[in-house]
């Protein structure tokens, strides 16, 4: 490309792509592509040819892309290229576009070169014999800064803030970790059931611990706005972002611009994805989808059915919340919990609380009491056979069921409503998936015969104790 730029100008300007950015796609940053193309024109004996370099930011913005280009650059002829999206946007602004095609693109891609000098196999004969010993001696390690801030509400510390916040204390010396206030995550979906700050500062603390070094300093603080304060704060050096939060980085950007302050570089981290292979998030934990490792709440099992060994018996027959022994007491614990959802399983239980006014959002029934049948009172007779009717044997989770159970939870999770679920056979075993699929601080009420009442209040560890006896089924 330098090469083809020389035989149509005298004089070159180089524009340094997606400068402002550190991630998975451009793990090098700025000053050092810049340090390699100045060694690329020093040996090859064209330096005079070369004007200068320049950063050019990615804004995923045609016209914001083109005015920080013209600022950069200044006055130029030609543009040489073979990037289309750039290409097309220099062609609407009436510049002339040369398309420079790739040379052996399958050899020749900085990932590729990237992947095998970390995998230590032979990389030396696809770049220039005189950079060999450059590249080898820096190796691309990206200088410490001198400070480097990031910011999250680090709800139910997961992967993913471990990775976020391990990323800042490997480029910076300093580093800010700011933790969000109601105010910012107010709107987000199950807020009210996010962890207090307290907690969440003392989750940050704790996994910080063992990186505190003599070269190194960490500051802990608190933001009720997305900028954090960062575009009012001169002497910050860059941001560590995921891919979601990235657009809040630009915006930073453009805040600091209009304040003088030299642009953050940008350094958005690979994500991290659960066992789906989907991002984990704070609100999927919250949603009670993943646990804090991204490992799925799930039934796995090639069978139709998840049967109870016997030795099991004795340990579900203790009750595995609170008791009540009437309603009474119960609906006013009810009252005074602020549950996302409530779900329960049993006739007597679910006649118990539509009497008292409560609906519960799932209602799991079988027509039956302690194996025996009985005769639903009015109103309510007639209102269960609107339900779904599936099977569920006796000393069993079936696992059709148990999938139907997941998604009424979401329905009621996510769209407010209500479902019954009529089960020929026996309900009693369902209270296990349905406490598996529940979101966290929801209410899972069961039935039992020696106690009266048991209240779930569906929490990390209680799915997790869970999960572990589902497993001992077979």
């Amino acid at each position: 490309m330098i090469r083809k730029a020389i035989e149509k100008a005298d004089k070159i300007i180089i524009g340094i792509g997606s400068a402002n950015i550190i991630d998975e796609n451009n793990p090098i940053d700025f000053e050092t592509r810049k340090k390699v193309i100045k060694a690329v024109f020093y040996k090859e004996g064209i330096e005079e040819k070369l004007v200068r370099i320049v950063p050019l930011d990615d804004y995923f913005d045609d016209k914001k892309w083109l005015v920080n280009l013209k600022k950069q650059v200044g006055k130029f002829s030609i543009a040489l290229g073979n990037n289309e999206w750039t290409n097309n946007i220099l062609k609407k602004a009436d510049y002339k576009v040369i398309k420079v095609n790739y040379l052996k693109r399958g050899l020749y891609e900085g990932w590729r070169i990237r992947k095998l000098i970390k995998e230590g196999k032979k990389w030396q004969d696809r770049v220039p014999n005189y950079l060999i010993k450059a590249i080898s001696d820096f190796g691309f390690q990206i200088t410490k800064l001198n400070h480097v801030v990031l910011g999250g509400t680090f709800d139910r510390f997961h992967l993913g803030h471990k990775k976020l916040i391990e990323r800042g204390l490997e480029m910076g010396k300093k580093i800010t970790i700011g933790i969000a206030t109601e105010e910012i995550y107010k709107n987000k979906f199950l807020s009210e059931t996010i962890e207090p700050f307290e907690i969440r500062k003392k989750s940050v603390e704790k996994f910080i611990k063992n990186y505190l070094m003599n070269d190194r300093s960490v500051d802990i603080i608190s933001f009720f706005e997305f900028t954090g304060g960062v575009d009012k704060i001169k002497k910050v050096d860059a941001i560590v972002v995921s891919r979601e939060t990235y657009p809040n980085a630009l915006k930073i950007n453009q805040l600091r611009e209009k304040n003088l302050f030299k642009q953050l570089m940008i350094v958005i981290i690979e994500d991290v994805l659960a066992e789906d292979k989907i991002l984990i998030s704070s609100e999927r934990i919250r949603a009670g989808e993943i646990d804090r490792n991204g490992r799925l709440f799930k039934l796995q099992t090639n069978k139709n059915e998840l049967r109870m060994p016997e030795n099991l018996r004795p340990m579900l027959q203790k009750p595995l919340g609170k008791v009540f022994k009437d309603t009474k007491s119960l609906l006013h614990y009810i009252n005074i919990m602020k549950c996302v959802i409530i779900v329960a399983v049993g006739d007597i239980i679910v006649d118990s609380l539509l009497k008292e006014g409560i609906d519960p959002d799932v209602k799991v029934i079988d027509f039956r009491s302690r194996r025996k049948a009985i005769i639903r009172t009015d109103p309510y007779r007639s209102v269960p056979d609107k339900g779904q009717s599936l099977i569920n044997n006796p000393g069993t989770i079936n696992l059709k069921t148990s999938e139907v159970i997941k998604e009424k939870i979401k329905l009621a999770l996510y769209k407010k409503e209500k479902s019954w679920i009529v089960v020929s056979g026996e309900e009693d075993l369902l209270a296990l998936p349905v406490i598996l699929f529940a979101p966290l601080n929801s209410l899972v009420l069961y039935g039992h015969w020696q106690y009266g009442i048991i209240a779930v209040e569906v929490d990390e560890k209680i799915k997790d104790r869970v999960r572990k006896i589902i497993k001992k089924f077979n």
